[in-house]
Formats: structure tokens, sequence, C-alpha cells
């Protein structure tokens, strides 16, 4: 192993063992970790020095393949809440274990909270349970904390992945926090408090000292748009927030700094290290006597600790409190400290202490920003060293390491979030020094005030509310300015940027350092630059897996591409479908533009994602059967109309050439026809063609429109038909079926949903008549092509 970097190979095998344990699911007994430890210990007195290495990489790999085997292990205890997870309400007993987090989104406040529970009342009947569970409450703030007892009444849910490209595994993300299930809460009237501080507990109380700190920064800066920036900097509380501004953050690529995270708490670690240096350094005798830049080290832990307790304590935040206290420990006990070791040795405890944070999305980030500032402190130091004025050293300092973190978390942001902003590289340069140099560490050192000197907490407070007001209005300037996006980061991206920085880190010769750290950019390029084109001469029809809601797209032999319907949530929960599920699966299929949107109806689980989409993709035309109706059609008319995107209205009887040989037929509704009360009824029903293929899309019609159609006699014939309203038995009536006379149909209905779609009367028609079925809830995504001739079927994102 390297002299000069013994942990790096262990570190690169544990890590490595870890992600392929994560990715594939591998679970190992604990006595092969203790057979591989045996032959460890066994080679240690051995002469073969190949031997003892081989042995170290074996056991950290091995370690890291079983270090999951705890958390990926379903739980089969007979008191699992999991076994309430049948469909039906239940009355849930227990005790809240993290501090109720609650967000605003529009007008809707939802909250959110880890349930330790303790007991089940079904049918007036009493169990006890066992297991942690997370708790949202859709539409309020009940007011509870951390160490009240509670009940609720809610439906039980075992997390699944609904089989998107590209989808976050949430199972796996609850499942590495020990959380076995999920449970949605209408509002607060379903929720009863039984004893209020039943476990006490000193998070408790620094819980109750947040919410009192709150308070008086609300009292002290009476503004709601500055102090609840403020707020969500130093205590974590993001509620109050007005949504326009939220969004206006998220916009300008900046959302990141509301969050806290590795980022704040080095902040706040680097300005005490160097504001202790500058006073304690002032005395002659202090100087002599102490190696003070050590010694000022340790006064960073607990500023780190008292944020990350008045913070929430987070798991996010407390693993990077860790890995930063790990690193400070280390930089302190070497005589000759060398930042790359401590950061490397920092990392290999906190991994080996907690398995699963590597699968943080913060300390991956925490991890790579520290990495990227140790790289660019020497050269800065020899930089500065030739400043004529001193005082431009650390504000030099300052800008070089957040362009430093920022370039290096760079592409993992783009890998976990598919799509960020070009302007927040710009904003972050204004941003950054305003809010996490600024008002974080100024509202930082206000917070003590708070208890003892309240007269110089205020001022305090208002000169980082004034730079919260600086942040807020270019905020708002950069949001208004047209998005620049990059997407289709790989995890091939993401190893090369890692090669990268270990190459700048751990590669001595210089020259070998030159080629490896020009050519991996390079190869970078290469491969985003070859790749296969969009045309490719064959008809794709994409039936994305969107839960109890409906989307397909279809990309056309030329390249171009038409989006059917957006999804969504049947229900307003605060949350944006186009921004959490249908965006990012259209960026992981290599969407770029939607040629042609169009809308089959209103209902918001087909509306539900077009808004978003149409704000964050060129779209080149809208087709639509009748002007629509509701808050997410007037959302998505203006966003089509901010760029210029035009209307097609059709009807019954008119054909569309999509593309050379690709027809697309409207067969209802009529021009000319009766209202109908049913939205359902009005859907837009129309067929394509190409060459000997064809699809009838139906939408939510019913009966009803199948009857007018078949009345009419109009072409209904298709080789594959998407089944009407999710599979309902008030839709695909036997007379229907025999005229399309289908061999394959497709279904799009949520796993397990209340509704009992698809319903057995649909399914067991189509089975009688030799129709093969796919169905989203259990086969995800669907992907169909055509070269005219023939189909060919692929379901690549199966749900879990």
């Amino acid at each position: 192993m390297d002299k000069e970097r013994p942990l790096l190979l262990p570190f690169a095998a544990m890590l490595s063992g870890l992600v392929v344990s994560q990715c594939l699911g591998v679970l190992l007994p604990f006595w092969v970790v203790a057979a591989i430890f045996v032959c460890l210990v066994v080679s240690v007195p051995l002469p073969s020095e190949i031997l003892f290495r081989t042995c170290v990489l074996l056991f950290f790999m091995v370690w890291g393949l079983y270090a999951l085997t705890p958390w990926n292990r379903p739980d089969q205890s007979e008191y699992s809440i999991v076994r309430h997870a049948h469909g039906r309400p239940v009355i849930i007993e227990g005790v809240i274990v993290t501090r109720p987090v609650a967000r605003a989104a529009e007008s809707v406040v939802s909250t959110s909270f880890v349930l330790r529970t303790e007991a089940v009342v079904e049918k007036q009947q009493y169990h006890q349970a066992g297991g942690r569970l997370l708790v949202r409450v859709d539409a309020g703030d009940p007011g509870f904390m951390r160490g009240d007892r509670i009940r609720i009444s809610a439906r039980v849910r075992v997390p699944h992945k609904l089989g998107l490209p590209g989808e976050f595994d949430y199972p796996a993300y609850l499942a590495l926090q020990g959380i076995s299930a999920t449970a949605h809460v209408p509002g607060p009237e379903r929720m009863l408090l039984m004893r209020g501080a039943a476990q006490d507990s000193l998070l408790r109380r620094i819980d109750t000292l947040a919410e009192r700190l709150g308070g008086y920064i609300r009292t002290v800066v009476p503004d709601e748009r500055e102090s609840s920036v403020l707020v969500a900097l130093l205590l974590g509380d993001q509620k109050r927030i007005p949504a326009a501004l939220g969004e206006a953050y998220n916009r300008a690529g900046v959302v990141h700094i509301l969050s806290i995270s590795g980022f704040h708490i080095g902040v706040i670690a680097f300005f005490v290290v160097h504001l202790a240096l500058l006073m304690l350094s002032r005395s002659e005798y202090l100087a002599i006597r102490f190696n003070l830049r050590r010694v000022t080290l340790l006064l960073s832990l607990p500023a780190m600790v008292i944020y990350m307790l008045m913070a929430g304590s987070a798991p996010a935040t407390v693993r990077s409190v860790i890995m930063l206290a790990i690193f400070v420990a280390v930089l302190y006990a070497e005589r000759e400290p060398d930042p790359v070791n401590a950061l490397l040795l920092s990392a290999f405890l906190m991994v080996l202490c907690d398995p699963v944070a590597p699968f943080d999305i913060s300390f991956q980030l925490s991890f790579l920003a520290l990495w990227g500032i140790v790289l660019v402190t020497p050269v800065c130091s020899r930089v500065t060293a030739g400043f004529r004025y001193c005082w431009l050293r650390f504000p030099f300092m300052l800008l070089v390491s957040s362009l430093a973190a920022t370039l290096a978390t760079a592409v993992p942001v783009l890998f976990h979030f598919n799509q960020t902003s070009f302007n927040g590289i710009l904003a972050n340069f204004l941003i950054v020094p305003l809010l996490g140099y600024g008002a974080v560490l100024i509202g930082f050192c206000a917070l003590p005030f708070v208890m003892v000197c309240p007269l110089l907490a205020e001022p305090l407070f208002r000169l980082a509310a004034w730079l919260v007001f600086l942040s807020n209005n270019i905020i708002e300037l950069f949001a208004k300015m047209p998005l620049l996006r990059f997407h289709g980061v790989t995890p091939l991206d993401y190893v090369l940027l890692l090669l990268f920085m270990g190459g700048l880190s751990f590669v001595k010769p210089q020259r070998l350092k030159n080629i490896l750290c020009s050519a991996i950019p390079v190869l970078a390029l290469l491969v985003h630059l070859v790749g296969t084109s969009g045309a490719d001469g064959r008809l794709h029809l994409t039936m994305l897996s969107v839960g109890q809601a409906e989307s397909l797209l279809l990309k056309l032999p030329d390249g171009k591409t038409m989006l059917v319907d957006g999804g969504g949530y049947l229900y307003d929960n605060g949350y944006d479908f186009g921004q959490r599920v249908l965006a990012p699966a259209l960026l992981k299929l290599g969407i770029h533009r939607i040629d042609r949107m169009l809308l089959t109806h209103c209902h918001p689980d087909h509306i539900g994602g077009l808004p978003y989409v149409a704000r964050s993709f060129p779209v080149g035309q809208l087709i639509e059967n009748q002007p629509g109706e509701g808050k997410q059609y007037v959302e998505l008319v203006a966003a089509l109309a901010a760029q210029g995107t035009p209307t097609l209205r059709v009807a019954s009887g008119e054909r569309l050439e999509l593309a050379e040989g690709v027809v697309m037929e409207v067969l209802s509704p009529a021009r000319e026809r009766n209202p109908v009360q049913d939205m359902n009824e009005d859907s837009l029903v129309f067929r394509i063609s190409y060459g000997n293929n064809s699809i009838l899309f139906m939408a939510d019609a019913g009966h009803r429109a199948e009857m007018d159609m078949l009345e009419r006699r109009l072409p209904v014939k298709s080789d594959v038909l998407k089944v009407g309203h999710h599979g309902s038995r008030h839709s695909t009536s036997e007379e229907f079926l025999k005229r399309v006379s289908p061999s394959l149909a497709l279904i799009s209905a949520g796993r397990e949903n209340r509704f009992g779609l698809p319903s057995q009367e649909t399914l067991g028609l189509l089975a009688r008549h030799g129709v093969r079925v796919y169905r989203t809830d259990q086969d995800g995504t669907v992907e169909l092509s055509s070269d005219g001739q023939g189909w060919q079927v692929q379901t690549r994102f199966r749900p879990q």
C-alpha cells in the first residue's frame, strides 16, 4: 500500500463493497466476514507483504458487502408495523423521535416526523407494534414536539419504487434510516396528543429553545420574507418561507443554501477557528507556549455541535458534523498535518461507524466540497503569500474555496437532481458570501445573546436580515432569467470526477498526473458527444409508470417527441408532480424538448405534471380538444404562453401527419356533440398508425364514448390498445374490444390503489380475448418500439 496514503486502497475497497451491496442487494452472513478477518490475522506474522495487502483489501471489500445487510434485510418481527400495511385505516400509537419538519408549498403547509410505534388499535383490539414509521401530515402543522406520545388514524404503507427510469430509490433511502413504513394523515384532526413530553430528553429541550429563538427572530424581524429565511438558515425551520420566494431560490439554483448541511457547518467551523486564532495570537505568552493553529482547531468542535443541535439534529446534519469533527481531530493529532490524509481518515472512520453514510447526498456533497477546498488551499496559500495587502488574503481564500467547493460538487448535484441552472453558478458567487458567510455567521453569533443580552442580539439579527433582504432581491432577479440547463449526467461521469480528483490528490509523478487529469475531462466529453441519434427510423412508445395516473411518451422515427398527458396527484398535497416524478424521468430518457404536448382532459391525474414540464422544457405545440378548466390548466396555459407555444384544437375526423409515415387520427369527441357531464367521456381519443402497426389511445373514455365511436363506424381497429380509465369496469366493453381486436393492451394504474384498478372484469375480458396485458403497477415503465411491421416490448424498469 502507498506509504503516504495508507488508507486509500482499503477505503476504495470498502466503498466498492458498499456500492455493489446496495445496487445488487447482496446479503452476506457474518461468518464470511469473520473468516476473512481470521485470514487477515494469520497473515500478519507471515513475511509475504503481498499476501497481507491482499487480505486487507479482501477484508474491507467483504465488510462493505456485509455492512448493509441489517438495513437491507426485511423486518420479520411479529410486532412489526409492516404487518398492518393491508390498506385499511388503523389507529397507531407511538412516540415522536425526530423534530417535526414543516414545509410550505403555496398555501399548503405539510409536516413530517418519525414515529417510534408502540401499538396499533384495529377493530377495537389493542396490538403491540414496533418499528419506525415516517408520518406525513398533508395539510397543517399539528404543533407536536419530539418526545410526545400521540395517536394517529392512517393507512400504513410499505414504500416501493414506481418503476421509472432514473427513479430515486425512496424505499432504500428509508431503509437506510431504519424506517419500516410510511403513513399519510390528511390533517391534524386525525391526530390526538396522548401525553406531552412522554419522553423528556435533552433534544426535546433544545427543540423548545429553538422554537423560542425562532419566535424571537420573527419578533425582531417582522418581515416574513426575511425572518423565514433567517430562521431556516439558523434553526432549519423552513415552514414559513413564502412559496413564491422558495420557488425563486429553486429557479435561481441556490435552494441548497436553505437546507443546513456540511457547507453551513464548515463555514461555522472555519469562522470560529480563524476568529480564535486572530484573537489568541495577539497574546505573546499564548503564542510562545502553545501551537495556536492546532489548539484553535478544537474550538470549532463545540460550535459545530451546538449548531447541529439547534438545527434539529437531522441525520444528514449529524453525519456532516461527525465527519468534520473527525477531520478536525485528525488535523490536530498529526504533527505535520496533511489535509488529504486527514480527510481520508475522517471519511474512513465515518463509514466504518455508519455504513449508510456514503449513500446520503449530504455526506457526498460535504466530502467532495471539503476535498475540493483541500486541493486548492495549498495553491491559494502560495498565491496569497505574495499579496501586498494582508486584508485581501481572507476574502480571496473565501472566494476561491467557494468556487472549488461548487465545482467539486457540480457533477453529483447534476447526477442526483438530474438538472441544474447555470444561473445558480453565477448566483452562488453573490448568495454564498451574503447568506453563507454573512447571514449565517452573524445570526449564529447573535443566538447566544438572545438569552444573556437581547440588546446585542437585536442589531445583529437586523444586520443578518438586511443581508437576507439583499439576497432575496438578487435571487428574484436571477429567477427571472431564462434557465440554462444541463442534464444527462451518468454514473460514469461521477466515477470520472472521483478519478480526476484522485489523480490530483494521490498521483505523485507530475507527468502522469498531467496526462491523467487532461485525459479524464476529454473522455467525459467524448462520452457525451458520441451518443446515439434520436432518429432511428422506429416509432417508440413509453408508458411511464406514474402511479395512479397516466403519462405516455412517443418518440417518432424522425426523433421528434410527443408527450401524452403528464400524470399527477389525485389530490393537492403540496408537491409538484412534474418536478418530483415526470421531469426527472423524461431527463433520464434523454428528452430535451417536447415537440408536441397532448392533453386528453383536465383531470389532475392527467394534467398534474404538465405545468412544470412546460416551464422546464421547450414545447413546440399543445394539442387539445377544447379549452380546459381549473388551476393546473391555467398554470399550463400561462407557462406555454410565456414561451410562445401555439395551441391546436382538434376534434373527431381530423388527421395529423406527425412524421413521415406516422398518422394521427382523432376519433373522439366529435366537434358537434351534446354536453357531457362526465369529463372522462370527453377525453381526447386518437389512433396512431405507422406502417402495418397502430395504437389506440383511449385516455379515460368510457362506455358512452365507445358506443358513440362504434355507431359512427370509426376506424378503431388497432394492434395495441391503451385501455381506457386505468382498466375500469366502466370502459372497454366487450363489443368495443371485438372491434379493436388488439394483440397487446397497456394499463396505467398505481400499485395497490384504493380504487381496485384495473378491475377484474376488464382483466378477465382481455384474457378471454387472448390479449397480452402490460400494467405499470406490475411491469413498471413499458417500452414499445415498431419498425412498421411488428412490435418489440421491453420492461426494463420494474417496480420493487
